[in-house]
């Protein structure tokens, strides 16, 4: 259901019919018959809005609308609104009632296509989606447009090679996203060469991401996938480092593995770095390796000791609760820990999805590198 109430929604459209009515023939000019400004037609679709039948509205408004230069643009507008609405099969028929007239100038038939292409990209229907915007992508003015839409199709198919070739085509016209959009794509090719067991093709994929974007920690983090493959768990855990100090936000999610790497011995003296690098920044950076120890279950280890209580005493939140607290900072730890085992770890900065899984690539709004660890807790 919308978010917008059912006569906000007939308001918004009568205001768009209102304005083929003006366009096509003028204010103050009165239809053949009646005392009235408006075709009784148009009031037919109000009440049809007003009432509910919105299917009913929809074929009385399409009647209305003349595909001439005065008109065109509210078929587009009306058709987006009924998009970004999720009334998807309103948008196409809109679009495939424009595209029926044979009259139709070639630019609007060529804009109608892109706007129908829209709408199976926005209803699921990808295959539908791919087809089209292929097409549209032939017209110079809408190459753009079409070759970006085309490279979500990809991506939201797994079709890493196919993404990246458009990826290429945006580049040469200088339309193209961020380049760790491409390395993406590398990584997410030479994850699929690991999984073949094709090692020297997932190096030269790695090697591209890294041409593309550097420093990008995901290719580190590949990289110590294939050290630890083949036996090298020095090479591995050099990978991971870095890969931890390019981005900490990792730490939540590769923390437990490279201490698994480095065994129990070098255990502490990992922590030790880990807190000293943090430390050496700032308090959120070292407020995230606590939390991402505490969620390992790392909360009495000698090295955190301090930091924990640094972070508990400091953020407003922990500090009401670990002054309130019987148990000292450790035993605390262990019970956040516990919380932090049944919370959502990650959430997407751009639109808010949430999830115990890390993604590279937000499942809900499709953006890549917007997962941070987060985690909401009831701490009391």
């Amino acid at each position: 259901m919308s978010d917008l109430p059912l006569l906000t929604w007939a308001l918004v459209l009568a205001a768009l019919v209102l304005g083929i009515l003006a366009g096509h023939f003028g204010w103050g000019k009165r239809w053949p018959g009646s005392s009235n400004n408006l075709h009784p037609d148009y009031l037919t679709g109000l009440d049809y809005l007003v009432t509910e039948q919105p299917d009913r509205a929809l074929d009385m408004f399409l009647k209305l609308m003349d595909t001439n230069a005065d008109t065109i643009e509210t078929h587009f507008a009306l058709g987006a609104l009924y998009r970004r609405r999720g009334e998807v099969e309103r948008a196409i028929r809109i679009h495939q009632n424009l595209l029926a007239r044979e009259e139709l100038a070639s630019e609007h038939r060529e804009q109608a296509l892109l706007a129908l292409a829209q709408d199976y990209l926005r209803a699921g229907v990808l295959d539908r989606a791919e087809g089209l915007f292929q097409q549209v992508s032939e017209v110079a003015r809408l190459r753009v447009s079409a070759l970006d839409a085309l490279r979500g199709v990809y991506e939201r198919q797994h079709d890493w090679q196919q993404a990246l070739g458009t990826y290429r085509q945006l580049a040469r016209i200088k339309a193209a996203p961020a380049r760790t959009v491409a390395a993406h794509y590398l990584c997410e090719l030479a994850s699929l060469a690991i999984e073949r067991g094709d090692i020297d093709n997932a190096r030269a994929l790695l090697r591209d991401a890294r041409e593309e974007a550097a420093p990008f920690p995901r290719a580190a983090l590949l990289g110590a996938q294939i050290a630890e493959r083949e036996a090298q768990p020095d090479l591995a855990v050099r990978q991971l480092r870095q890969a931890l100090t390019e981005s900490p936000t990792l730490l939540q999610e590769e923390l437990p593995h490279l201490l698994k790497l480095v065994g129990h011995e070098q255990r502490d003296a990992i922590l030790a770095e880990l807190v000293q690098q943090a430390g050496s920044r700032d308090l959120g950076e070292l407020k995230r390796l606590v939390f991402a120890a505490i969620a390992a279950g790392l909360g009495s280890a000698p090295p955190l000791r301090a930091s924990i209580e640094k972070v508990f005493s400091q953020d407003a939140t922990l500090q009401a609760v670990w002054q309130d607290a019987p148990a000292p900072p450790e035993r605390l730890a262990l019970e956040i820990g516990a919380l932090l085992a049944q919370a959502e770890k990650y959430r997407c900065n751009e639109c808010g999805f949430s999830g115990r899984s890390f993604y590279w690539h937000c499942p809900a709004c499709h953006s890549w590198d917007s997962f941070e660890a987060y985690a909401i807790v009831k701490l009391r």
